[in-house]
């Protein structure tokens, strides 16, 4: 049986391809292990699907989203004596998530850069981000073991809905 690849998803996965190339691998849905050779990569995964009318000939369907980020630990730790250290690896999740300029807006390359800067995903399936809702950026989970003997660190984006319109 074919692994089915959603369009919704895939059309994510392009867009945020096009404006960076910091991410190493694309995953749909949730994989328990990863190589570390992939890192870091994205992991983008549906949270809800609401459908409901728009007009007589079209529904709308808001489809909240997550994207993680998963990045490899190691390279920022040190071997040094500091407890300061040990945290390190945070800041290069942050810089992958919302990385900011000296004028504290978003770098473009950033994944809240990418999603915030282009509204518009496909304009002929008006497939859209809403801007209208607030992202959310979770670091709560940090340390994580998604790959065999290594460490990695991750955030998840929870997107607002997208909202394309399909025929009835």
């Amino acid at each position: 049986m074919a692994t089915y690849t959603d369009p919704i998803i895939k059309k994510y996965i392009d867009l945020i391809k096009t404006n960076t190339s910091a991410l190493k691998a694309f995953y749909q849905g949730e994989p328990i292990r990863l190589p570390v050779s992939n890192l870091p990569c994205a992991i983008i995964s549906k949270r809800e699907t609401r459908v409901g009318p728009l007009t007589n000939a079209e529904d709308e369907h808001g489809i909240g989203m997550s994207i993680t980020i998963v990045a490899d630990v190691r390279k920022d730790l040190s071997t040094e004596d500091n407890i300061a250290k040990a945290v390190a690896g945070v800041s290069t999740l942050y810089d992958l998530i919302e990385g900011r300029n000296d004028d504290l807006t978003l770098k473009d390359q950033s994944i809240l850069g990418i999603l915030r800067s282009n509204i518009v995903v496909d304009a002929a399936r008006n497939l859209r981000t809403d801007l209208g809702s607030m992202t959310r950026v979770d670091y709560g989970t940090t340390l994580r073991d998604r790959a065999p003997e290594e460490w990695s660190i991750e955030a998840r984006i929870d997107c607002p809905g997208s909202a394309p319109m399909a025929q009835n």
